[in-house]
């Protein structure tokens, strides 16, 4: 099987192109708005906040919805500021915008989205803490990473937190 180099792709995108200005304009297709890397990728982040059901809530249907969309939409959030070097910046503010609407309209229904990373740590805070770390540089301890947000809906915590703890790394020991 042999694929069509680079070349002939972009002599077919020239003549695709030229092929519909035959066409009166309100006729034309415009060329895709993402490549197919990209759109595959789109697809996955989407396919991620569709199945992002962690646990049940206790409101019924309609919230545990609520929480499987707060906690989607915040991991696709957060793989799109870590992979934004893959999109061009016109395709990223974009889907940041997707994004960030589809959490202000949770956000205006009741739902409330806490990421803590950088947050002092409190042993009393309700957070499941899955792993502590020692990290030079600390004075006290830190929300380094946040692996599931909280979520609260209309102030009642619906899904606790999970972090990985930051703390002051053990100083060298002297020999008596």
């Amino acid at each position: 099987m042999s694929f069509p180099s680079r070349r002939s792709n972009r002599t077919g995108r020239v003549r695709a192109r030229l092929g519909q200005l035959r066409h009166p304009p309100e006729f034309r297709v415009p060329p895709p708005f993402l490549d197919t890397g990209q759109a595959d990728w789109v697809a996955d982040v989407l396919a991620d906040v569709g199945t992002a059901t962690e646990e049940p809530a206790p409101e019924g249907a309609d919230a545990g919805t609520l929480l499987a969309a707060a906690t989607g939409i915040w991991r696709a959030q957060r793989k799109l500021n870590q992979r934004a070097g893959e999109l061009s910046e016109a395709d990223l503010r974009q889907v940041r915008r997707y994004v960030q609407a589809g959490r202000q309209a949770l956000a205006d229904g009741g739902l409330e989205i806490q990421e803590h990373d950088g947050a002092p740590f409190d042993p009393g805070q309700s957070l499941e803490v899955l792993a502590f770390q020692d990290e030079p540089g600390l004075t006290r301890e830190v929300v380094l990473e946040t692996l599931r947000p909280s979520v609260y809906y209309r102030g009642e915590r619906i899904q606790m937190g999970q972090v990985v703890v930051g703390r002051p790394a053990p100083g060298p020991t002297h020999g008596m």
